[in-house]
């Protein structure tokens, strides 16, 4: 595992800033609204220049003050794991001043015994203010560091550190090549479906806050955990809503924009949906987007307990009509998994990364070309190509499956413009019942010759 470095800091020293600024992309949320940020976010940087890789945790600011905000107090604690759990702390300060909040932090690390971490003071914009952040430094001896995001300097002096800091801890690991184990998984959701509940429950960790109010999840949060062989990477995100009905400018709007490259960037997308709900447009413009992109996708359809809870309730009756409803809004996805949860209790939770491993194997699985080609025969026999009424007599002359990830098979036919567009649904069909890729998409593609061969569709 990656060595973790997380940020600790007040309000008013440009936390999000700096954060952004030191691993080159727009990870933390900037806005002037305080407690924008609300979890713990991590991102996998890579050092080049000092040849190694390390966790970055932006976590959320320590006020003492606000106990009756429930919020503040939950993510006051899951910040102080986040400080237990991690290898080195960046403390962000102020170059000219250190507040009662800054004292408040200090007795916790005293408390805790805490002496891996360095002192940043932001702000310090010019020679002179950086002379007057010095006047600090006594407090902390060494590991002080004056810094001004705005002019984004000496950040390169605190990643040398943090190089020599790791190296001679034995923590500075390398940044090998994509490692195609990992899958990535993204939890679209809705507002109360109890989506937070069950990343928890998926990663069997208190990872992400959990309260009964909406919008307290705001940033899309990485999660890295491993199931039996499989490494994992869940990627929990702020809810989506129609972008017509979010204020522009403002946090909303940006948590809906990381939600969406969150999706981009996840093998797996997850979407949540409440029993009680039943599937919106809003769920099927996410699964739109996922078929689009050419993602894996899993349905998973929560608050099941309180389903069962009523005691004339049919389990598997209930299940095949909420089933076959499905089937009626999204009858173009009869391969897509469904399952149904309880991310209160935990229950079948487990089910959701045993079949996300299981679409794994199914996405990257290879049929040899000549045992492809003699069951073409089979199908073209049983049931010719059928054809527009102006076109031609569509032909097909062989295929092979030329790709994986998701699974793409290329057909070498005549003139691609003569086949009925049934029919590449027809030979769907028949490959999932003779090679499974269950729970998968399958993209077939014709391929023209002659002069046609520049026609593909």
């Amino acid at each position: 595992m990656f060595a973790k470095i997380t940020i600790i800091w007040r309000p008013n020293v440009w936390k999000s800033s700096f954060f952004n600024m030191f691993v080159w992309h727009k990870i933390a949320i900037v806005a002037d609204e305080p407690g924008t940020t609300r979890d713990i976010s991590e991102f996998e940087y890579t050092d080049d220049s000092n040849e190694l890789t390390y966790i970055l945790a932006d976590s959320w600011w320590l006020d003492f003050w606000s106990k009756e905000d429930e919020i503040a107090d939950d993510i006051i604690e899951r910040t102080k794991k986040a400080i237990d759990e991690s290898d080195l702390l960046v403390w962000l300060i102020e170059y000219d001043r250190f507040t009662d909040l800054d004292e408040q932090i200090l007795k916790i690390l005293k408390k805790k015994n805490f002496e891996n971490y360095i002192i940043v003071a932001n702000k310090a914009d010019n020679e002179t203010l950086t002379m007057e952040a010095y006047s600090l430094a006594w407090k902390w001896e060494l590991n002080f560091f004056p810094v001004s995001v705005s002019h984004n300097t000496w950040l390169g002096e605190i990643k040398k550190y943090i190089s020599k800091y790791l190296i001679k801890k034995w923590l500075n690991f390398k940044k090998e090549e994509v490692d195609d184990k990992i899958i990535k998984m993204a939890i679209i959701w809705r507002p109360n479906v109890w989506k937070s509940s069950l990343t928890n429950a998926i990663v069997w960790k208190d990872r992400v806050m959990v309260k009964d109010m909406p919008h307290t999840t705001r940033d899309s949060i990485d999660t890295k955990f491993t199931y039996w062989d499989d490494e994992f990477i869940l990627i929990d995100t702020a809810w989506i809503r129609r972008l017509s009905k979010v204020w522009t400018k403002n946090i909303e709007n940006w948590s809906v924009m990381r939600s969406q490259r969150a999706l981009k960037r996840a093998d797996i997308v997850t979407v949540v949906i409440d029993w009680f709900e039943w599937i919106v447009q809003q769920d099927l413009n996410i699964v739109s987007q996922t078929l689009e992109e050419n993602k894996w996708l899993i349905i998973v359809v929560n608050k099941w307990d309180k389903v069962l809870a009523k005691p004339w309730i049919d389990k598997e009756s209930m299940m095949d009509r909420y089933i076959n409803y499905l089937k009626s809004k999204i009858e173009f996805l009869p391969w897509v998994p469904v399952i149904f949860t309880s991310a209160l209790n935990k229950k079948r939770v487990n089910e959701i990364v045993e079949i996300a491993s299981e679409i794994k194997k199914e996405r990257s699985k290879r049929v040899k070309t000549g045992i492809f080609n003699e069951f073409l025969e089979q199908v073209i026999y049983k049931h010719p190509p059928t054809w527009n009424k102006k076109s031609h007599n569509p032909k097909i002359y062989y295929w092979s499956q030329v790709d994986v990830n998701p699974p793409k098979f290329l057909i070498s036919v005549n003139n691609p413009n003569h086949f009925h567009f049934s029919y590449k649904r027809y030979l769907e069909n028949k490959i999932r019942d003779n090679f499974w890729f269950r729970w998968t998409p399958i993209i077939i593609e014709y391929r023209g010759r002659g002069k046609y061969s520049d026609v593909r569709k």
